[in-house]
C-alpha cells in the first residue's frame, strides 16, 4: 500500500510513550477530517477557475475563433481590399476619361462607325465595373464570414478591371488610328484638288503675265509674278508630301498637320493668282483699248474719216448676250460676274472664297452635316468669280 505524503508536514514531536488505543483512534479521526478538508479546497478551486473561464468566454474575452476585435487574417485582408477597390475605381475612371476624349477629338469623329460603336461598348462595360467597385465597402463591425465574401468579390472585380482596361485601350487605339488614317486620306485628296486648282490658276496667271508684257502700262504685274513664283514652290512641296504620305507610320499626326497647312496655303495662293491675274488682264484690256483708240484717232486724222474711229473705239466693249444653263433653275445673264460686294458673303469655312449672300447660310449648314459625318470641312475648289476672272479662265 502506497503511503501518502502529507500536504502540511507535522513538526516532529519529542519522544513519548506509545499512545493508548483511545488516543490512537482520536488521532486517526483528526487525520481523516484534514484529508476531507484538503479535497474540498481542491474541488472548490477547480470549480472557481471553471466558472471564471466560462464567464470570460461569455463576455468575449477568450474567443476560440478570432473576431474583429483581435483582427483575423480575413478581416485584415478585407480592409485592404476595400482600399484597393477605391484605387482601382480611380484608375478605371482615368481610362474612361481618356477614351471619351479620344472619341470627341478629330480622329475619333473621323473614325468609322464600327470602331466608335466598339469603343462605346467598352465604355459601358467599364462603367459597370466602376459601379461595382464603388459598392465595395467594409465596416469595423464586419464578421469573419463577411470578410471572406468581400475577398471573393474583389478577386472577381480585380479580373474585371484588368479586362475592362485592356478593352478600353485597344478600342481607343483602333478609333484613333482608323480615324487618323481616314483624315490623312481625305487630307491627301484635298491637297491633290488644291494642287490641281493651283496649276490651273498658274496657267491662267502665266498667260496673263505674258500678255501684260506687251502693254507697258499694265498694273500689278509684280504681285502676279510673286504669286506665281510662290505657287511653283508650293506645287513642289505638295508633290513631295503626296509621295511621302503613304509610307508614314507613327508620324501620321505631324504629316497630317503639314498637309492641311499646305492645302490651305495652296488655296490661298490660288485665290491670289486669280485676283492678280484678273487685275492684270483688266488693266491690259483697258490699256489695249486706249492704244486702239489712239491708233483709230490717228487713222481718222490721217484719213479724214471720223466715223471709223468711233467704231474702233467701241470694239471689244460689248457685253456678251444672255443665255441659259442646262439646269432649268439656273439662268445665266450678263449681270453674272458683276455683283457688288454687298450682294456677296465670305464662306465661313473657306474665307478666301465668296458666294451670293442669300445662299451662304445653306452652304454653312451643309458643311456642318458634312463635318459631323467625316470630321473635316468640305473642300471648296471654286466659287464666285468676277466677269474678268471668268473671262481669263
Amino acid at each position: 500500500m502506497l503511503t501518502e505524503t502529507p500536504l502540511w508536514p507535522e513538526l516532529p514531536t519529542p519522544h513519548q510513550a506509545p499512545p493508548s488505543p483511545r488516543a490512537r483512534r482520536a488521532a486517526e479521526r483528526r487525520a481523516r477530517r484534514r484529508k476531507r478538508v484538503r479535497w474540498v479546497v481542491v474541488v472548490a478551486v477547480v470549480l472557481g477557475l471553471a466558472s471564471a473561464s466560462g464567464g470570460a468566454y461569455a463576455l468575449g474575452l477568450f474567443d476560440q475563433a478570432p473576431v474583429v476585435a483581435h483582427g483575423s487574417s480575413a478581416v485584415l485582408d478585407a480592409r485592404a481590399a476595400a482600399d484597393e477597390a477605391v484605387t482601382l475605381r480611380e484608375q478605371l475612371t482615368v481610362e474612361m476619361k481618356a477614351a471619351r476624349t479620344a472619341v470627341e477629338g478629330p480622329d475619333g469623329q473621323a473614325a468609322p462607325k464600327a470602331e466608335r460603336r466598339a469603343l462605346d461598348g467598352a465604355l459601358d462595360d467599364a462603367r459597370q465595373t466602376a459601379t461595382a467597385l464603388g459598392a465595395v465597402t467594409w465596416s469595423t463591425t464586419g464578421t469573419h464570414e463577411q470578410a471572406v465574401a468581400l475577398l471573393d468579390q474583389m478577386a472577381v472585380l480585380r479580373a474585371d478591371v484588368e479586362v475592362a482596361t485592356d478593352a478600353l485601350r485597344e478600342a481607343t487605339r483602333r478609333v484613333v488610328e482608323s480615324g487618323r488614317q481616314l483624315r490623312l486620306e481625305r487630307a491627301m485628296t484635298g491637297l491633290e484638288h488644291a494642287r490641281t486648282d493651283l496649276r490651273e490658276a498658274t496657267d491662267v496667271g502665266e498667260q496673263a503675265f505674258a500678255e501684260s508684257a506687251k502693254i507697258d502700262a499694265a498694273t500689278d504685274r509684280e504681285s502676279l509674278r510673286a504669286a506665281l513664283d510662290q505657287a511653283a514652290d508650293l506645287d513642289g512641296r505638295a508633290g513631295e508630301l503626296l509621295e511621302k504620305a503613304p509610307g508614314q507610320g507613327s508620324a501620321v499626326s505631324e504629316l497630317l498637320a503639314e498637309i492641311e497647312q499646305l492645302a490651305a496655303a495652296l488655296s490661298a495662293t490660288t485665290a491670289q493668282i486669280e485676283d492678280a491675274a484678273a487685275v492684270v488682264l483688266a488693266g491690259t484690256r483697258e490699256d489695249a483699248v486706249e492704244v486702239e483708240a489712239e491708233d483709230a484717232e490717228d487713222a481718222e486724222d490721217a484719213a479724214g474719216s471720223p466715223d471709223t474711229g468711233a467704231d474702233a473705239g467701241t470694239a471689244g466693249t460689248d457685253t456678251a448676250p444672255a443665255g441659259t444653263c442646262p439646269e432649268p433653275d439656273q439662268v445665266w445673264t450678263a449681270e453674272n460676274g458683276h455683283l457688288s460686294s454687298s450682294e456677296l458673303a465670305s464662306i465661313p469655312f473657306a474665307s478666301s472664297h465668296a458666294v451670293r449672300a442669300d445662299v451662304v447660310g445653306g452652304l454653312a449648314e451643309l458643311n456642318e452635316a458634312y463635318a459631323a459625318e467625316f470630321g473635316v470641312s468640305m473642300t471648296i475648289n471654286s466659287s464666285y468669280r468676277t466677269y474678268a476672272q471668268q473671262e481669263a479662265l
